[in-house]
């Protein structure tokens, strides 16, 4: 019985003391950034709500449109991995009514192709490696990049790092029209739970997908992103839910020979 408890209390431990961080771009308020997830009410919506969330950091964001930006992490709870976004808004200090524009879904894998976790430092450099592209539609000014992780294995979740990003450059189309991007998804803060043990599919990942994780984690095509009702955030998750029968189907994945994963990339909707 004791020795149950204890063993239970160390494995608490272990998922607690070492959730992942944003490291690259560098994220807005560092010195008061912690690695928990997002209130379970939505209270620290968006950015983890808190004195000095928005101070910027020393180092500054910058990116050229249509240029690659790597997205690492440190911390070692991992959880399983699970699945993120990464979404920019035009608001430097965004609140709850912030719109959010998604340029990159990982479905698996991410933050960490691992069944587990990786450690339990908070400062561990995690191995895995991302990036993300500024779509060349982007209009070049100041945003606040954000992203966004759910868990696969342990308390449903949501995590949620901001930082600052200044967009260079011209946008590809010339600024005639404003592309279209799906909002992000928001689940486990606002009513809607994530189911455990899966990789979630986001019910609108965007025009650029990949996939990182185990193929059988994959959550199944007719399985909800999440279950209940949204009390805020419910853009990102009725939007074009993914379904065996929808008639907006994802193309077959294909297999790229530069990373484990799959990646799809569609052109955005102007």
């Amino acid at each position: 019985m004791y020795l149950l408890k204890a063993v239970s209390f160390i494995m608490a431990v272990g998922w607690t003391t070492g959730h992942m961080i944003l490291n690259s771009p560098k994220p807005f308020g560092k010195a008061t950034l912690n690695n928990s997830p997002l209130a379970a009410d939505g209270s620290d919506f968006p950015c983890k709500l808190r004195p000095g969330a928005f101070e910027a950091p020393e180092e500054q964001n910058i990116v050229g449109v249509g240029e690659t930006h790597p997205l690492s992490f440190e911390g070692g709870a991992t959880h399983g991995g699970g699945s993120c976004q990464i979404s920019l808004t035009t608001d430097r200090i965004p609140s709850k009514g912030s719109e959010w524009l998604v340029i990159k879904s990982f479905e698996g894998g991410c933050p960490a192709r691992t069944s587990g976790s990786i450690g339990n430092s908070s400062t561990a450099v995690d191995p895995f490696q991302f990036n993300f592209t500024i779509p060349e539609s982007m209009e070049p000014g100041d945003y606040t990049l954000a992203w966004t992780w759910f868990n696969q294995i342990g308390l449903r979740e949501m995590y949620m790092n901001c930082a600052p990003i200044t967009i260079t450059g011209l946008p590809a189309n010339g600024s005639q029209t404003r592309p279209s991007f799906p909002p992000m998804f928001i689940a486990n803060i606002n009513g809607c739970t994530t189911p455990e043990n899966f990789d979630i599919r986001f019910p609108h990942p965007g025009n650029v997908l990949e996939y990182n994780g185990d193929p059988a984690s994959l959550a199944p095509l007719n399985l909800p992103a999440c279950t209940g009702v949204p009390l805020f955030g419910d853009r990102g998750v009725t939007a074009l839910q993914v379904s065996p029968t929808s008639g907006s189907q994802l193309p077959s994945p294909v297999m790229t020979s530069a990373a484990p994963s799959w990646c799809i990339a569609r052109p955005p909707t102007v």
